[in-house]
């Protein structure tokens, strides 16, 4: 029978050192997870979208779209003609008559008094449909039709490029989002059912808040605007994060005692979560440039 040797000396402390070795490394990297580093706060955190909701949405707005098809009332086709005729004033983004936005929400409050709420959310489904697939694009010039359906948003998504051929054009659904908004905000109808859903407006905010942010004279503009946009959020989502996305444009505004404020009160409303460690990289960061 073979006899393993026996480790004597030196040899002996030796075993078991991978094991160690694991041991001592997990510890390390534990600690490099942990312990807050300064990390420059970037990426405004963007709003989570229920896309199970989303998808029941457009089941809905698929049916209303077949009731229009069907068949409209005539009070509901006014409504529809008047919102084209305040599109065509306003596509080349000067702002609509106020004559003519009267007589659209005049006609809108005759329309659900007459044939109800359903009556004109299918004509919204029809517009709606028409708008996205007319194609919206920032380099070739609109249409008749798409001019009349997209009024002050065409014109407004042609100058930020949220229409293709732009790599942050947006998607189908984001269409549909800012096409919604647009028209509750043009027939003045901000209440349910017209108004739009908490997770439609997180599909808008998001699609809003991840447009790149321009340089030069423009970027503070833009970064107040999205100031604008996190606090309008925040008032439908109470699960945003909104100090961290305040801290995140204070800081690149070139406010980090501002920023570190914001981070800290995150922090005091949220010790522990998924955002924990990054908020306390983003207060280093803070901290690193007060101290310069």
């Amino acid at each position: 029978m073979k006899i393993s040797a026996v480790r004597t000396g030196w040899a002996r402390h030796l075993e078991g050192w991978p094991v160690g070795l694991a041991i001592v490394s997990a510890a390390a990297l534990s600690a490099l997870l942990v312990v807050p580093r300064q990390v420059a706060p970037a990426g405004v955190p963007r709003p989570v979208i229920d896309r199970v909701e989303q998808r029941l949405n457009e089941q809905r707005e698929a049916a209303r779209r077949e009731r229009a098809l069907a068949g409209l009332p005539l009070e509901v086709r006014s409504v529809g003609e008047a919102f084209r005729r305040l599109g065509q004033a306003s596509a080349g983004g000067q702002a609509a008559p106020e004559l003519l936005r009267a007589q659209l929400r005049r006609l809108a409050r005759a329309a659900i008094d007459q044939a109800g709420d359903e009556a004109l959310l299918n004509l919204r489904a029809l517009q709606t449909q028409l708008f996205v697939q007319a194609a919206p694009r920032s380099d070739v010039e609109p249409t008749a039709e798409l001019n009349e359906l997209g009024g002050h948003l065409l014109a407004t998504g042609r100058h930020n490029g949220w229409w293709a051929p732009s790599p942050g054009a947006a998607s189908r659904e984001e269409q549909e989002t800012l096409f919604r908004v647009y028209w509750a905000d043009a027939l003045e109808l901000h209440r349910h059912p017209f108004a739009p859903t908490l997770n439609e407006w997180r599909v808008y905010y998001r699609f809003l808040l991840a447009q790149p942010v321009r340089t030069g004279r423009e970027r503070d503009q833009d970064l107040q605007l999205r100031l604008g946009y996190v606090a309008a959020l925040a008032r439908n989502d109470l699960d945003y994060p909104e100090h961290l996305a305040r801290g995140v444009l204070l800081y690149q505004r070139g406010a980090p005692a501002d920023a570190a404020a914001e981070f800290a009160t995150h922090l005091a409303q949220h010790p522990d979560g998924p955002w924990t460690l990054r908020v306390k990289n983003y207060l280093a960061a803070c901290g690193a440039a007060l101290s310069e």
